[in-house]
Parts: structure tokens; C-alpha cells; sequence
């Protein structure tokens, strides 16, 4: 998705093939459950997240996320795994108001990455 129908759908995911480097699915050497556990710390690491569901047997996890306005976005992690030591995470991002997206998706996903970086092991190869 381009940059110009981000700004107007309000709509970010990440995938393998996405243009940007922080928009482009990341790969971790642990376990599911490790990398669930994780990602229901963000909240108590950032204010900005608040935690609304987890499904640990899918890899699934719903955050909400305030913007410096106020707006809520809504987030869905999700954990696959690739193998039984390499997993695949993927983020979806939309804000929930009818109002254009300037970059705050983009924002909150790096901020999810940062945060997964540094609990769980990157695996740097190739996908």
C-alpha cells in the first residue's frame, strides 16, 4: 500500500513484501508463548497502549493505542510460527476515527518492534 492510500484509509499492515524497512514482517528465534507474553507487557512499558484481548492458542493479540491527539487506533499483533523455534510477526493498524493517518500507524508498529527487540532474539536471516 502506498503512502498516499495509507494517509487517506488510515489502514497499515506489515508484510514481507512491504517497501519500507519498518513496515516489512520481523522474525524472532523464541517461542510463542515467550513472544505473547511480551506483547502483553507493552502497556506497562507505554502508557500509549492499553491491552484489549489475547488469544495465546492463535497468536493473537489486540492492543489500543492513543496518539499525541488522542485518536485510538486499534492494533492486532499477530504471532505465527515458521517453525517450532522461528517465528513471524505481523501487525495490523487502523485508526478507529474517519480522520487521515499522519504516520501515527507507522509509529505505533515501531514502537511494537522496539519493544519485541529487545525480549526476544531477531533472527536476521533471510524469510
Amino acid at each position: 500500500m502506498s503512502k498516499l492510500q495509507r494517509f487517506f484509509s488510515g489502514v497499515v499492515e506489515t508484510s514481507d513484501n512491504a517497501k519500507e524497512n519498518e513496515l516489512r514482517t520481523r522474525y524472532y528465534r523464541d517461542r510463542l508463548s515467550n513472544a505473547v507474553a511480551a506483547l502483553k507487557q507493552i502497556p506497562a512499558q507505554s502508557p500509549r497502549f492499553r491491552l484489549i484481548h489475547v488469544d495465546g492458542t492463535r497468536g493473537e493479540v489486540m492492543l489500543e493505542y492513543a496518539n499525541g491527539l488522542g485518536l485510538k487506533h486499534d492494533l492486532v499483533v499477530t504471532v505465527i510460527e515458521v517453525s517450532p523455534m522461528r517465528l513471524a510477526v505481523d501487525v495490523h493498524a487502523a485508526l478507529r476515527a474517519r480522520f487521515v493517518d499522519m504516520g501515527w500507524n507507522v509509529q505505533a508498529i515501531s514502537v511494537i518492534y522496539a519493544m519485541l527487540d529487545r525480549q526476544l532474539a531477531k533472527d536476521e536471516r533471510l524469510h
